[in-house]
């Protein structure tokens, strides 16, 4: 790739990608933003991040010298409301908000590009997929989505139509980061490329010090720690797991159970469920629940086994790649996102999904079965240091950057009509600072 590259960039000056953010609160989507804006080849790549809000995203991009615009877009709105547990209706006065919010967002970005010029533009999350595709659509600049997140098929599948005929039209490539995702988009399949997460196997690895974080927590000597980490949201199954602990404890008196997260995008109405249930099962002694973390190596070294409870659209989780590259041995549930993963060896134990009985069936087993734990934890790392370093997915993003670099010199793209308002929000960009916290 480097002689290709070295030719693409002979002017010497790194080419600069944009990417257009959903959200500055850190999730999945986030993280993975900030480790490709981070090691993306600074020779070649100039990044800029655009965030909608400030939060923890632009801080660690700030902190990592990484250049980042706080641009403010409206907020959209439920396209649906609840009448029932399991009803929804569609709500029409959201869907004209929401339109109107898509021009202001297009605008809004559109006057940015249209100062900085970039080579690339690159989105993450559903709303940035539409407002940052047109808005590069009508500059003529590249545009490429990176899609993280299954569309909904809710309204007999609306949503996702409308989303196939937006791939169709606004970018010149997707990114995939799951086999699940591609086949949701497979009418424009020409322009998809699946790239699996990846993780910094050097910073995620066997070997560090947890005993701070087992003191703080107030985790006794000893203690069998069962970890998740994750958003508290219901589809990461944290009930099936705290469910699946009260048979643990009554077995296995040295277990103790740590959650790792916080709701970041939804409401604390599922976390207070789980706080609830947890007294109710009589657990309040055995279960921390240790909200967001920004010490996460060591955090995954305080545990002993690591629970993956998702129960659905999960690809390539980096909370699942972090603790296999720790070293961690895991129980998952079945889905399509954790079996993605693993080869036919035995990296992990799969539990069905929405089982907590069959969770607590194989965590017993880890923690009864200490070989069984050595060589899992043995068969993870290696297959995250073959598969799932943070290296390989760059050069493989890189080398769609590159391919759709190249194409754009052969083929130039017509723009879409230019819009007439000019009433646009200010960003901010923030100068950088040195490359390492």
């Amino acid at each position: 790739m480097s002689e290709s590259i070295n030719e693409v960039n002979r002017a010497g000056d790194p080419r600069k990608v944009v990417f257009v953010e959903c959200a500055a609160a850190m999730g999945g989507v986030q993280f993975s933003t900030l480790y490709l804006a981070q090691h993306l080849d600074p020779a070649y790549w100039k990044p800029t991040v655009v965030c909608p809000e400030e939060g923890d995203l632009t801080d660690a991009c700030r902190r990592l010298g990484i250049q980042v615009l706080v641009l403010e877009q409206p907020k959209l709105r439920s396209t649906s409301f609840r009448i029932a547990n399991d009803i929804r209706l569609p709500n029409p006065m959201a869907w004209l908000w929401d339109g109107v919010a898509m021009l202001i967002a297009v605008r809004r970005l559109g006057r940015f590009l249209g100062q900085t010029k970039p080579h690339l533009v690159v989105t993450k999350g559903v709303f940035p997929h539409f407002y940052g595709g047109l808005a590069a659509r009508r500059l003529g600049i590249p545009c490429i989505w990176h899609v993280q997140d299954f569309i909904s098929e809710r309204f007999l599948g609306l949503y996702r139509q409308a989303f196939g005929l937006a791939a169709r039209l606004l970018p010149d490539h997707i990114i995939a980061d799951g086999a699940a995702i591609s086949r949701q988009l497979s009418p424009v399949e020409d322009r998809i490329s699946v790239i699996l997460n990846g993780v910094d196997s050097n910073v995620f690895r066997p070997g560090i010090d947890g005993s701070s974080v087992r003191e703080e927590l107030n985790l006794p000597a000893g203690a069998i720690v069962i970890g998740h980490v994750g958003r508290m949201t219901p589809w990461k199954g944290q009930h099936y797991l705290l469910e699946a602990f009260a048979r643990i404890a009554r077995e296995a008196p040295n277990a103790h159970l740590v959650f790792v997260g916080d709701p970041v995008f939804d409401t604390d109405s599922y976390q207070t469920k789980l706080l609830n249930l947890t007294a109710k099962l009589d657990l309040v002694e055995r279960v921390r629940f240790a909200g967001y973390r920004h010490d996460m190596p060591e955090v995954l070294a305080a545990m002993d086994v690591f629970a993956f409870t998702s129960v659905e659209k999960d690809t390539s989780p980096l909370t699942l790649l972090s603790a296999m590259s720790a070293g961690l041995p895991i129980v998952a549930f079945d889905i399509e996102g954790v079996r993605e993963l693993i080869d036919e060896g035995e990296q992990l134990l799969l539990a069905p999904a929405k089982e907590a009985g069959a969770l607590a069936e194989s965590l017993l087993r880890l923690i009864s079965d200490p070989e069984l734990r050595r060589r899992l934890s043995v068969s993870a790392r290696r297959q995250a240091e073959r598969k799932f370093t943070l290296e390989r997915h760059v050069t493989s993003i890189e080398e769609v950057f590159l391919k759709l670099h190249q194409q754009r010199r052969s083929t130039l793209r017509k723009p879409l009509p230019a819009v007439a308002d000019r009433t646009l929000a200010n960003g901010r960009t923030v100068a950088k600072h040195s490359l390492r916290p």
